[in-house]
């Protein structure tokens, strides 16, 4: 059967015809004009890419067999932003300084200064996603340090302002302060102690430098008349002396036992003997020696390896041209006790 009749019976599949029509023409014969080939259908579209998770970004369509059109690549999800750092604790602040004993006159130490927390790390910042618009990280929580405590407040010394009792304020010396105790006394003074049964006439530096000398024995005897060393808070050591003066170490002797004679704490105001005016001297202590009184307290209050609870108290004066000093050239008169005695309670109120 010729190649022509082979197909128009239809013998022969559709996907066949091309090589039975080149076949035939092999043979030599007419070939006898084949049927026009059938369009192949259309590929189809692929689906549209759908928004991918992750960010990251989809594999891109293949072209499909016969024109179909791959998949579209999805998006991927938009990276997170990281946790926002947290912030460190705060730092606690240090203990207060605690004032020093002696109140208003002696200068309290200040304490140690806190220290300033370490502040707080911050965080590390979030990673962006890879690929597609990325979703906002959320922020961390802030860090809530613990805040810092403040330190105790400082306690007021014994001495100094809280020395305002009555006989809160002991003294040692010689008739000088004899004459202080006596004139403040009389001017209605309370807070310091008055001379009443306490003659401390001639008792100069050498006289209190022992704890156990009969003057620290009156000093004693003073005390617990008034009540006893509790409501003592200070003592005013006054430096009296001879022509012969005093050392250093026998001021510092007179120091140390006038703290074995009271509590812990109980503060020391340093003073010399009365000033006078301009060109008086006081004979019974030599040429220059009242002024040397008052320079010798004002040295041994500086010296670091006595001065704690200790401070200069400042100067008591007598002034000769208005009769306050006596015909000894030293000791006060009434009106002198009385000068002193206001300036005592100038010092230490009434």
């Amino acid at each position: 059967m010729s190649c022509s009749r082979w197909l128009r019976r239809g013998l022969v599949p559709a996907t066949l015809t091309a090589f039975v029509l080149l076949g035939c023409a092999s043979t030599g014969s007419e070939p006898t004009p084949g049927t026009g080939g059938t369009t192949g259908s259309a590929g189809t579209t692929g689906s549209a890419g759908t928004t991918g998770n992750a960010g990251t970004t989809g594999n891109a369509g293949t072209t499909g067999s016969a024109g179909t059109t791959g998949i579209a690549g999805t998006t991927g999800i938009a990276g997170t932003t990281g946790s926002a750092g947290t912030t460190g604790i705060a730092g606690t602040t240090g203990s207060a300084g605690t004032t020093g004993v002696g109140g208003s006159s002696v200068a309290g130490t200040t304490g140690s200064a806190g220290r300033a927390g370490a502040g707080g790390a911050i965080g590390s910042g979030g990673r962006a996603g890879a690929g597609g618009p990325s979703r906002g990280g959320s922020t961390g929580s802030a860090g809530s340090g613990t805040a810092g405590t403040t330190g105790n407040a400082g306690t007021t010394g014994t001495g100094g302002a809280n020395a305002t009792g009555p006989n809160s304020v002991a003294y040692i010396g010689c008739s000088m302060a004899y004459n202080i105790g006596t004139g403040y006394k009389r001017v209605g003074g309370k807070v310091m102690w008055n001379s009443d049964s306490y003659q401390t006439s001639a008792m100069v530096v050498q006289n209190w430098t022992s704890s156990s000398s009969s003057s620290w024995s009156l000093f004693d005897q003073k005390m617990q008349s008034i009540g006893g060393k509790n409501n003592v808070k200070a003592v005013m050591v006054q430096i009296c002396i001879f022509s012969s003066r005093a050392t250093d170490d026998e001021v510092k002797q007179m120091i140390a036992s006038a703290r074995s004679h009271t509590n812990p704490g109980t503060h020391i105001y340093l003073v010399g003997q009365p000033q006078y005016e301009a060109g008086h001297e006081c004979s019974l202590a030599g040429n220059g020696g009242a002024t040397w009184t008052d320079d010798e307290a004002k040295k041994i209050a500086a010296d670091t390896t006595v001065n704690q609870d200790l401070t200069y108290l400042g100067q008591f004066k007598l002034d000769s041209t208005k009769g306050e000093v006596s015909s000894d050239s030293c000791h006060a008169t009434t009106s002198g006790e009385d000068a002193l005695g206001k300036q005592a309670m100038a010092f230490f109120g009434g």
